[in-house]
Formats: C-alpha cells, sequence, structure tokens
C-alpha cells in the first residue's frame, strides 16, 4: 500500500554533553538531515551542518568520544541561526527538484520530518530556539516519532542500536554521529514499512505559536 507521505526528512540531532547531569545545557552541535524517498526505499539527498556552541563552546571530553566530533569542526561550525537559513535553503531547492511540499492538505507530493524520539525536535530545537531568540519554522512543529510507531509494531523498547538489532540490522558506520544515525533510521523506516508499518504523524504543534 503506498504510505500517505512520499518523502521523510529524516533529522537526528547532536548536541553537546556531559558525563554527568546538569552540567551544562544541550546546544545543537550537528544537523544533519537525510532526505528518504518512501517508494523507491532510498536516500536521495543529504544535509549536515556543524553548529558552532555559543553557551559552552569547548566541547567536554565525554561529547568527544561519545560523537566522534572533533573540537576543530564546531570550531569551524555556524551559528544554529544561521544553519537554519542554509537548511531552508537546501529544502527550497529539494522540493522544487523532487516537486514535493511540506506543507499540510497539499495536492502535490508531501514529505514529513521524521525523528527516532521526540527529544530532537520537541525539546533540544524547541528549547535553543527559544532561549536563542530564534524564529522556529512551522515545519519543525510537526513530525513522526519512529520510536514511537517501531515500539507500536513489536511491542519492543530499547535505542536505535537496539532496534536495528530487534529487526535483524547491524548498524552502519558510527553510533552518534549524527548523518550515520539518520541513514540507519532510513534503513529500519525501509524494513519496517516492508513489514506493515504504516505512517502517522505523533506530533503536531503548528496550531501553537
Amino acid at each position: 500500500m503506498k504510505p500517505h507521505f512520499d518523502y521523510l526528512l529524516i533529522l537526528d540531532f547532536e548536541a553537546t554533553c556531559w558525563e554527568k547531569n546538569n552540567q551544562g545545557i544541550p546546544e545543537i552541535i550537528e544537523f544533519p538531515c537525510v532526505l528518504y524517498d518512501l517508494s523507491a526505499h532510498t536516500i536521495l539527498e543529504e544535509f549536515q551542518k556543524y553548529v558552532k556552541p555559543l553557551d559552552n563552546p569547548k566541547l567536554s571530553q565525554y561529547c568527544l568520544e561519545l560523537t566522534g566530533i572533533k573540537q576543530e569542526q564546531v570550531d569551524d561550525g555556524v551559528p544554529l541561526k544561521y544553519c537554519l537559513d542554509l537548511f531552508k535553503n537546501w529544502l527550497s531547492e529539494i522540493t522544487k527538484k523532487y516537486s514535493f511540499s511540506m506543507e499540510k492538505n497539499t495536492f502535490m507530493k508531501s514529505g514529513i520530518f521524521a525523528i527516532w524520539s521526540d527529544w530532537d525536535l520537541k525539546q533540544c530545537l524547541t528549547a535553543e530556539c527559544k532561549r536563542k531568540n530564534i524564529y522556529r519554522d512551522l515545519i519543525f512543529r510537526r513530525w513522526i516519532n519512529i520510536r514511537k510507531l517501531f515500539i507500536s509494531q513489536t511491542n519492543f523498547r530499547g535505542g536505535l542500536l537496539q532496534a536495528l538489532r530487534h529487526v535483524g540490522l547491524s548498524f552502519e558506520g558510527q553510533q552518534h554521529c549524527g548523518l550515520h544515525d539518520a541513514r540507519n533510521t532510513a534503513r529500519l523506516v525501509g524494513l519496517l514499512l516492508t513489514r506493515g508499518m504504516k505512517l502517522r504523524v505523533t506530533s503536531d504543534f503548528t496550531h501553537i505559536h
């Protein structure tokens, strides 16, 4: 059965982190996204930018080891506001190239964000944009939580690595590299769709300003 959506834009942010909680406020340091074609079961385009953290510019040793991101990469990164502008430009290009829309109730082919858990868009991006007085576009307020659908279908709870293993897939690349996490989420979605998973919007805050 043809899914309701034609494309998923799979996001997986990496953020500043510490071995012990409450040592700082998370800031996005890697902003990756893959465009996944649901009918062809393939990734068509990728976006990745490193983001310069402003509150805690020096990454913790724990963060460096967990993500594999180097200090020089975030030092040379762009501020979040500029990264969002670059992303919107990229999104404009690919929506034109593949003739789809991120808007609701469109007669065109449609795309929607997908994330492994609500944290990326509901907590991380929302809080940082609010704290730094950055406008959060309406397109970031509606998404599919893949983990929620995965739990509904399999009754299995765990992280992305455990979910992949549960369905017989191995993780490809480096864990906690945002781009690799997004690619592996796409692989998981592709397999779950062949096993009958139905895509549905799990969060929609577009009516809240």
